[in-house]
């Protein structure tokens, strides 16, 4: 179970070209009294699932390499550090491959963490305590965007590294060539139950009562996706939502209900879950650029893969077979139920973090390594789409950002850079420092998440109704968090 999918790695070539000009403008920060650290090894790092990756990788075309982004500063910083990387295709096998590697003696020195991982990670003895580098380097909560530091700072110790924020999931991408002729924009496109009268206007069926057009689907793949970690969260208030202010798992919140009551409503509009897989089945996706990807022609309106800004970056990477490419639109805020900014706090940021594996053979290295790639230099990452951990980098990282899609859309032919124009990158910085909302830290979590996803298979195929289903999860997810109480003891997080 991915928890927050990263976006796919795309060809961007120009993007890299970047290296030595906008990644050379902005100079490295750093925290007074820096340990002096050994850095003549060979660090050893586990990367997944969209991640920061490629630490040995020049090949163009990838924009979260590390090599790529990092490796003239790294160089000059670390001229002895070398790196050997493992990847991973899901953090299921990263963890298990984990957990071999450190009973056996033989850790990683980095480990690239995502989604409901952190807490498991942390119950299983994955992590080591990192507070002695913390304090080492005076670094605090409000260094971070809030989200992170929650995330990763919790039950008296820091057990991650932030390494990339998002800054914030749930805006949607859409096309005016398709949405204007229907009568919706930014301005009546902020709640869900707008995007339903949307739905309703642009689902369309043949003579024989099949599905040929839809307006918004916000399910990912399978048959929950990462909706209940993401878009179901822009139906609760701060503090609640499939886990309450104490972390403890709460299915049967009246806001959840509702929210798996939507997907069901939006499920009839289309004819069905039966049908609408059918249909869903047969779509390229934006990120492959295909001519007949369901949003370029209209067919849907506003897929699951439309989820964020990051989303913007296929329509300046392919034409989509149109001359000129594709003009596209970025609502301001993620949906919700009101459409306010104080909702949208309670829209968890997409967040990667770092954690040292007990037994590992650098730890000094790992920890010194990481901050000066995603603290000291987090700004770089703009053009490659991941954000920056830090609140005080957010412009910075913004504005490289922006460039990097001007750059990518003049490698590929296109004219112009509508992201520079856009409001809602504009207010990327204010949504990160705003979100208030962070991903799950209970060791649950890899087994709700699960359990989520089947019950809303249930529910949108009729089987069962949105409150049984989620009353039957919270019975399931209690008894397993209690499992792991008895296995591995209390914890206090």
């Amino acid at each position: 179970m991915t928890t927050v999918l990263r976006r796919r790695v795309l060809s961007l070539v120009a993007v890299l070209a970047l290296a030595g000009g906008l990644f050379g403008a902005h100079p490295a920060t750093s925290h007074a009294g820096s340990p002096a650290v050994d850095m003549n090894v060979t660090l050893s790092v586990y990367t997944c699932c969209g991640s920061l990756q490629g630490f040995n990788s020049s090949a163009s075309g990838n924009v979260f390499s590390i090599y790529n982004i990092f490796h003239s500063r790294l160089a000059q910083a670390f001229p002895n550090l070398k790196w050997r990387e493992t990847l991973f295709n899901d953090q299921a096998t990263l963890e298990t491959r984990l957990t071999l590697a450190v009973n056996s003696g033989n850790p990683p020195d980095l480990v690239f963490i995502q989604g409901g991982y952190m807490g498991f990670s942390v119950l299983r003895k994955l992590a080591q305590p990192l507070d002695k580098y913390f304090a080492q380097y005076h670094v605090s909560d409000s260094y971070f965007l809030p989200a992170m530091a929650k995330w990763t700072h919790f039950g008296g110790h820091w057990w991650g590294i932030p390494a990339v924020s998002g800054p914030e999931a749930g805006q949607l991408v859409y096309l005016p060539k398709y949405m204007t002729p229907l009568g919706f924009n930014n301005s009546n496109l902020k709640t869900f139950s707008q995007l339903y009268q949307m739905s309703q206007k642009a689902v369309q069926f043949d003579k024989s009562g099949n599905l040929t057009r839809i307006g918004y689907w916000p399910v990912g793949s399978g048959a929950a996706g990462v909706f209940w970690q993401t878009v179901a969260r822009g139906f609760c208030p701060a503090g609640h939502g499939i886990y309450n202010g104490q972390n403890q798992p709460t299915a049967t919140d009246p806001c959840n209900v509702a929210a798996m009551a939507y997907l069901k409503q939006l499920t009839d509009l289309y004819g069905g879950y039966t049908k609408l897989s059918k249909f869903l089945t047969g779509d390229p996706t934006i990120w492959n650029g295909s001519p007949k990807d369901y949003q370029a022609i209209g067919k849907t309106l506003i897929p699951s893969e439309s989820n964020s800004y990051w989303s913007i970056t296929p329509f300046d990477s392919f034409n989509f077979g149109v001359t000129g490419g594709l003009q596209y639109q970025l609502t301001n805020l993620p949906p919700t139920v009101d459409g306010t900014m104080a909702e949208a706090a309670n829209v968890p940021a997409t967040q990667q973090a770092i954690i040292i594996p007990p037994g590992a053979k650098h730890p000094d290295a790992a920890f010194a390594v990481s901050k000066f790639i995603c603290w000291d230099n987090g700004s770089l990452l703009g053009p490659s789409t991941n954000g920056s951990p830090v609140a005080g980098d957010q412009q910075k990282w913004l504005n490289g950002l922006v460039v990097g899609e001007a750059a990518n859309r003049k490698a590929n032919k296109l004219p112009g850079n509508p992201s520079a124009t856009l409001d809602a990158l504009k207010l990327q910085p204010q949504l990160a420092r705003n979100s208030q909302a962070y991903l799950p830290i209970n060791p649950v979590d890899v087994y709700y998440e699960d359990q989520l996803a089947k019950a809303t298979a249930r529910v949108l195929f009729g089987q069962q109704s949105a409150s049984d289903a989620l009353a039957q999860v919270q019975r399931l997810v209690v008894a397993d968090q209690q499992r792991l109480r008895n296995q591995y003891g209390s914890w206090n997080w």
